[in-house]
């Protein structure tokens, strides 16, 4: 294709037609080009057009925006109905030049797909938004060093806090990075040093509350699935489940924990190794829907029924616990409130900087359906 400074050689009964107007189209022969004459565009209105308007200065303007408290009333609202009607949209950036603040959070998570990262982004995300923020999502996959560099992108976004959920809580790199943050933090679930703030979740009442029941119906050989993760959820997960097997007195040598990399084959190939074991578990906990997925699928296929055959308990499969059939004993959190408090304690944080750091921990809850029942052997 030619250069637009060349000569473009036309041919006869293709002359170009062009319309009047702002749109200029042009056509050659079955092809229309359309060029819009950007003089002509409508300019995007200024603080001073809204002062204009408004009859006030461009500081009063410049109040609204940032310190509407410090306005009366009836200019405050003079000069929104201004904004309103010229479509006036404040500059954020400049503003952020200003007061040092972007009203921008930071949120990384290791798997978006994962229920419960994306229930607990989308509920803190909803409080913050209510009270001005926004909320910059990253991903990372379970990689380290892609929350690495998905903490030095959303910092170098000025960010004014992050919200971490981070896959690998032993890395050490990633340990450093947590450590030089230029920001507010909070660290969700996780242990990650430095003083930041902490929402964690009480995982080990939970697991006794369901060892001890299961071990009520007659089970006696139990198997946990949980993530190959070095995080504080499967350490508290594994840790209590071992602790609650040997309170009621149950062998500890029939006893499984499969630990299961990430991945929808891995958690296939995992199910179906555990559920085709001559000594097969009677109970098995699997952490995520996913895992309980796989396990449904490999049960099925293995001609197991459930609860007769096998009985199952979701740890944070909520999403699917009313529509399995049975529906699913779970061991569930409260997304909501953790998205909640989560937005709180961020907020509470940028609001008092100095304040000393908080931890505060959340219950889970044992739901009982009908995924569970005395083992026939």
């Amino acid at each position: 294709m030619p250069e637009s400074d060349e000569n473009v050689n036309i041919p006869d009964g293709d002359q170009p037609q062009s319309s009047t107007g702002h749109a200029c189209r042009t056509t050659y022969g079955n092809v229309t080009i359309t060029v819009t004459d950007l003089a002509h565009q409508p300019r995007r209105p200024t603080i001073r057009d809204v002062a204009r308007a408004a009859a006030v200065s461009t500081v009063t303007v410049s109040r609204v925006v940032n310190e509407p408290d410090l306005v009366k009333r009836v200019t405050r609202e003079r000069v929104e109905a201004a904004m309103a009607r010229l479509g006036y949209v404040p500059n954020a950036v400049a503003r952020s030049m200003r007061t040092n603040l972007t009203h921008s959070i930071g949120c990384l998570v290791p798997d978006l797909v994962n229920y419960p990262n994306a229930a607990i982004a989308q509920f803190a995300e909803r409080h913050l938004a209510a009270a001005g923020y926004s909320l910059l999502l990253a991903n990372s996959d379970y990689d380290t060093k892609a929350e690495i560099r998905a903490i030095q992108a959303l910092t170098a976004r000025r960010v004014d806090a992050l919200m971490l959920y981070v896959s690998d809580e032993a890395d050490p790199a990633l340990q450093e990075a947590v450590s030089r943050l230029p920001v507010p933090c909070l660290v969700l679930d996780r242990r990650l040093p430095g003083p930041a703030d902490r929402l964690l979740s009480d995982h080990a009442t939970a697991m006794q509350e369901t060892v001890r029941y299961l071990a009520g119906l007659g089970h006696r050989r139990l198997a946990l699935m949980v993530p190959a993760l070095r995080i504080r959820p499967v350490d508290e997960r594994i840790r209590s489940f071992e602790h609650a097997t040997a309170a009621q007195g149950l062998e500890p040598r029939a006893q499984t924990v499969v630990q299961v990399p990430p991945g929808d084959p891995e958690r296939l190939r995992a199910a179906q190794e555990l559920s085709s074991q001559p000594d097969r578990p009677t109970a098995v906990l699997a952490d995520g829907s996913r895992q309980v997925r796989a396990l449904l699928a490999a049960a099925r296929a293995q001609g197991l029924g459930i609860p007769d055959d096998l009985s199952v308990v979701g740890l944070d499969a909520a999403d699917i616990a009313t529509v399995t059939t049975p529906e699913l004993t779970t061991i569930a959190r409260d997304y909501a409130e953790i998205g909640r408090l989560a937005a709180n304690l961020l907020l509470d944080r940028l609001g008092q900087p100095e304040a000393p750091p908080r931890r505060l921990v959340l219950e889970s809850e044992v739901v009982l359906r009908g995924s569970c029942a005395p083992p026939r052997r």
